[in-house]
């Protein structure tokens, strides 16, 4: 007849791989056998007439649910991001995911209204909300199996890379803190600043408008040379301050005054770029918009786009500040 030990071992090892079921039956039944000789003896201290079947009862229930237990012994990861890199993984969503959505609902309406005989307003808030809601998955999508993939890669006990605290130890308080979230940011940010960079050179082929201008950059080639030298100066200080927080991660009042100043720099540049123009996009792209639609609304729509990601920036900006501030002190 089977006993109650017998069948919580089978429970157990029914969630485990058929290789490692004798090894670890073995295991659970010697622990179990001497947790309830333990209990026996410290019970039998204070009641004598505490049983086998009752400590037995005890020790099964403080093990807890053999599904669990098997996942503890099995080693396995049930989770899509763990806890250690959950951190850097919410981190670069909360900063990526505005960015991608502004600069993708501009995308969307200048292809719509590029390619779009009768474009309406309607029409124009619709595409955009799809293609943002679309780009949004994809950047969740992506963003989760890249971590989910370095995650499993990495060996059990090895270091992650994006974890906080990988190796922690108790001399780790008298050491430095690693900086990991910030050196995750600074990395992305000067992916997006390079691809921001490549923007003015970008073929209209790359949102599928190709045919209304030969596939030939989607930025006017008329714009000053003064003006896109400006464009690539401030993204090149931009990028500056990310190898600077690459190489020197600590908090500091100079760099985050660095950063505030530039990028509201760099938005009042694009700002100036933008209205002191009557399009900035392609002379053949911009004469493909119907002209019943309000270039104004175009080029403000634009301008608030602008100043979102700026403003949003600034607000991370801070916010970390504040965290690598706080994690020293």
């Amino acid at each position: 007849m089977l006993t109650l030990t017998d069948r919580y071992i089978s429970e157990v090892i029914r969630h485990l791989p058929a290789g490692q079921r004798d090894d670890i039956s073995s295991e659970i039944a010697g622990t179990i056998e001497d947790m309830v000789a333990a209990e026996l003896r410290v019970s039998g201290e204070h009641n004598a007439h505490t049983d086998h079947d009752d400590a037995e009862r005890t020790v099964l229930s403080r093990l807890g649910d053999p599904a669990e237990l098997a996942r503890r012994y099995s080693g396995a990861r049930h989770y899509l991001v763990g806890p250690d890199v959950y951190p850097v993984w919410a981190r670069v969503l909360r900063w990526l995911m505005p960015v991608v959505g502004v600069i993708t609902a501009v995308s969307a309406g200048i292809t719509y209204v590029s390619t779009t005989p009768d474009a309406a307003i309607g029409g124009l808030i619709g595409e955009a909300v799809s293609s943002v809601a679309t780009a949004l998955m994809w950047v969740f999508t992506i963003w989760t199996l890249v971590v989910m993939l370095l995650e499993r890669v990495t060996p059990e006990g090895d270091r992650n890379p994006l974890a906080m605290n990988p190796t922690w130890d108790l001399d780790a308080l008298r050491r430095t803190p690693a900086w990991t979230e910030t050196r995750v940011d600074a990395i992305v940010s000067l992916a997006l600043l390079a691809l921001l960079a490549a923007l003015p050179f970008t073929p209209s082929t790359f949102l599928y408008i190709g045919h209304l201008n030969d596939g030939e950059a989607l930025i006017d080639p008329g714009i000053p040379t003064i003006w896109l030298a400006g464009y690539l100066v401030l993204l090149g200080l931009l990028a500056c301050l990310q190898v600077w927080r690459l190489a020197r991660p600590g908090p500091t009042a100079r760099r985050l005054v660095a950063e505030i100043g530039i990028d509201v720099a760099f938005g009042a540049f694009l700002t100036a770029l933008v209205l002191s123009r009557d399009s900035i996009l392609h002379p053949d792209i911009s004469a493909a918009v119907p002209e019943d639609l309000p270039t104004t609304a175009i080029r403000w729509s634009l301008v608030v786009g602008i100043w979102i990601i700026v403003a949003w920036d600034q607000v991370e900006t801070v916010r970390t500040h504040r965290r690598d501030t706080s994690s020293v002190r």
